[in-house]
């Protein structure tokens, strides 16, 4: 047997129990198809094209750190359905080596500080603010999980996701009603009193702050953010308010020395870093008074004998995209607030609101993909293409809300 011939073998095997269909171009005159080939509600192949030798044996061997640098340098390219990406890993064995998670370990392994913090944040939202409004909801802004009516992805939704809606009020069912509704949903269950305080923490461009203003009788919300550029636009946008209903803060919430009545924290808790969630927890439950409501909403991980930082997925994010990110299973979250001062009243599952919602900011990214590239430099589009492309399976995280009251 040749030597192709015995990569073509060892390839179908390792892609045997995959149910979809991959394509794989290198230089050779046919593609290798592997994969069972069953319908994909994309209907596309994942199409990959090896540029060099080296990235072909890197396939071959599933060197998938190795694939992933030469993806970001262009000697790998990768067309047609991203949204394949996020099922690899169920069926066909992906892991960081040793010496490769050793780095990852030194770098992100670390308690997050509030300077590490403000860093981390910077680095991702910081970016031009004409680039964040081309995929995110014109409405919200917000880069967090939203909350569909149907959470059903198909060729026909996609159309209603790139389309930019008005929140509320639209008659589709559109990112930016989605992201209204998941703020909507805190606000009805803290269910405030008239006069009540709320504290938004790590707010974005203050989202909830003004959905809790336009539906609920709070006296005072406060949102705290890392990011300049969140605390510009978004004060803008609570303009609309008197000055003495809101403040929008730029620095850590753990600056904040007041206790309020209730908090929200949506996304945010899932950059306190590999040792951080039970400071973090303990932090929340001293500026929250006996009795006020709390929404923890956070992306976690799935149970998985392979540690976290192993993860090819997870590394790529933690270096490329989202540093100083790190997730905690749902019972880890449970035992610590539990322990920590609140009782949990409810959770609720966002898997596949996640996954429609990473599909919108997709969908989006990629209508404006001319302008995207030539904006980011190459390498930076095809790291927040796979971010967000590779992110989009039901298979990629879970986002757990947890509705709590301090007690």
């Amino acid at each position: 047997m040749s030597a192709a011939a015995q990569d073509e073998r060892i390839c179908r095997e390792r892609f045997s129990r995959f149910p979809w269909t991959i394509k794989v171009w290198s230089d050779r005159h046919r593609p290798l198809i592997l994969g069972q080939g069953q319908p994909h509600w994309y209907r596309q192949a994942l199409e990959i094209h090896l540029h060099s030798k080296a990235a072909y044996q890197d396939f071959v061997k599933m060197n998938a750190w190795g694939l992933v640098q030469r993806f970001l340098r262009g000697e790998i390219d990768v067309e047609g359905n991203y949204y394949l990406l996020a099922s690899i890993k169920a069926y066909v064995p992906v892991r960081l080596s040793l010496l490769q998670v050793l780095g990852h370990f030194l770098q992100n392994h670390l308690f997050q500080t509030i300077d590490r913090a403000q860093l981390s944040v910077k680095s991702h939202y910081d970016i031009s603010q004409s680039l964040l409004e081309k995929y995110l909801d014109v409405r919200y802004m917000a880069y967090s999980c939203a909350m569909f009516k149907d959470v059903e992805l198909s060729e026909q939704c996609l159309q209603d996701l790139r389309r930019p809606g008005q929140g509320q009020v639209d008659d589709y069912d559109s990112l930016e009603q989605a992201q209204w509704r998941k703020y909507k949903d805190a606000v009805d269950f803290i269910s405030p009193q008239s006069g009540e305080s709320l504290l938004d923490v790590g707010c974005g461009y203050g989202g909830q702050l003004q959905v809790a203003l336009e539906n609920h009788p709070f006296g005072k919300v406060v949102g705290w953010t890392h990011s300049s550029n969140q605390v510009t636009y978004g004060s803008r946008w609570l303009d609309t308010f008197s000055d003495r209903q809101w403040e929008l803060n730029e620095g850590d919430y753990r600056q904040d020395d007041r206790v309020y009545d209730h908090i929200t924290s949506t996304g945010m808790i899932s950059h306190v870093g590999p040792r951080g969630l039970k400071p973090y927890i303990r932090n929340i439950r001293r500026r929250i008074h006996t009795g006020g409501r709390y929404v923890h909403h956070a992306l976690m991980a799935h149970y998985n004998p392979v540690p976290l930082d192993r993860q090819v997925g997870i590394a790529f994010n933690k270096r490329y995209v989202w540093p100083g990110f790190h997730w905690f299973t749902l019972g880890e979250h449970i035992r610590l607030l539990e322990r920590n001062g609140f009782k949990v009243l409810k959770v609720q599952n966002l898997r596949d609101q996640y996954s429609k919602t990473i599909t919108a900011w997709y969908e989006r990214f990629m209508a404006n993909r001319e302008l995207m590239q030539l904006e980011m430099g190459d390498q930076t589009f095809r790291a927040w293409r796979l971010y967000l492309g590779g992110g989009a399976g039901p298979l990629s995280g879970d986002v757990n809300r947890i509705y709590c009251v301090a007690v």
